[in-house]
């Protein structure tokens, strides 16, 4: 392995060797990049000729999910085509198992995920959880920012949502377990928000959102949520969709909230932010299938949006107040604002 790629590790060439000897032996490796991101750092590894990405969650201090779990080992076999688990208490089943495992050899095959190879949460070889993928090349989609494109995306999300649960969840350990009532979890979350925004909020907005009347039940049925779909995880080459990634966020909630980050992040305007592209979401919804427009014309996709927008907003608020900028690309704060006084007029009409 190359002396100067080993540097870039956070951790030792012999821990990285240990991590492939479990697929094939103890190959020469050859480290290709080393990507960090604000949870993940994904290294690109060649081994006999191939290319796998080793991604390790190496910031667990500001990772808010189940810590002990790779969703990818999950969200694999939920996606795989025969090997569906049909009801909830089977999905408990395989989640039992794979939390007693902990590691495993895997060979998925779905056609939104990249085939894992192994995942790892037993901390023995690596300090942080993590997995072995074949590496997926492609650009995100907003630097190829065509309407095919998001269709394209639009029917991957259609598919992701096929896995369906019958009841609501607060995470993925308790599926099939303890179910929650919709009006237990969303209001909760929703306070949360507010109580962080009115600080940095016009009054006028913060009260009209404090005053919502919010339904008693989502006549929906929740559904496995990426809960990160935005175009950044949205890997295009060679005019197709090559791979769906980063599932560290993954939920059981409703269809609407994937919907969320694609209307307002999708696409780069000619200033380089991240911004609305009506065409293009459109492309995306058409895509989805017939039941996409309903989503976006129903008060859950608006309440999802409220609550969205809150979060980043409250984000972008809190590193102003660090004296740190937007990341390179995204909106500042007050960019949210406009975008939620049109969400709460739309819910104060249903």
């Amino acid at each position: 392995m190359a002396a100067a790629s080993a540097a870039a590790l956070p951790f030792s060439s012999r821990q990285l060797e240990r991590v492939f000897a479990r697929l094939s032996g103890r190959p020469p490796l050859h480290v290709h990049a080393v990507l960090s991101g604000n949870i993940n750092t994904i290294v690109k590894v060649e081994c006999e000729g191939r290319l796998y990405g080793l991604r390790v969650r190496t910031q667990e201090q500001v990772y808010r999910y189940e810590p002990d779990l790779v969703k990818e080992a999950l969200v694999a076999a939920l996606l795989t085509p025969g090997a569906r688990p049909p009801t909830d208490a089977a999905v408990a089943r395989l989640f039992d198992s794979l939390s007693a495992a902990r590691c495993g050899t895997l060979d998925s095959e779905t056609t939104v995920l990249p085939r894992l190879r192994y995942y790892d949460w037993t901390r023995q070889l690596l300090a942080h959880p993590y997995c072995v993928y074949d590496w997926a090349d492609g650009a995100p989609l907003w630097d190829t920012p065509s309407p095919p494109l998001y269709r394209a995306a639009g029917r991957a999300l259609a598919q992701i949502h096929t896995v369906r649960f019958e009841a609501w969840y607060a995470d993925f350990p308790s599926v099939g377990k303890t179910p929650l009532a919709w009006a237990e979890r969303f209001p909760q979350a929703l306070g949360k928000e507010l109580d962080a925004a009115r600080r940095h909020l016009p009054a006028a907005l913060a009260e009209a959102a404090a005053g919502l009347r919010l339904p008693d039940a989502l006549e929906v049925r929740p559904c496995l949520v990426h809960n990160d779909f935005s175009p950044g995880n949205i890997l295009t080459a060679d005019g197709r969709l090559t791979a769906i990634i980063d599932w560290d966020n993954a939920v059981v909630d409703a269809p609407a909230l994937d919907f969320v980050k694609m209307k307002y992040w999708t696409a780069k305007n000619p200033a380089g932010l991240l911004s609305p592209h009506p065409t293009l979401f459109g492309a995306f919804v058409e895509g989805y299938g017939d039941a996409g427009q309903a989503i976006v014309e129903s008060v859950a996709f608006a309440l999802y949006e409220l609550l969205w927008l809150l979060r980043v907003f409250n984000f972008e608020c809190a590193k102003q107040a660090q004296g740190i900028a937007p990341a390179p690309g995204y909106p500042e704060a007050g960019a949210y604002e406009a975008c939620l006084s049109e969400v709460l007029t739309r819910l104060s009409r249903f």
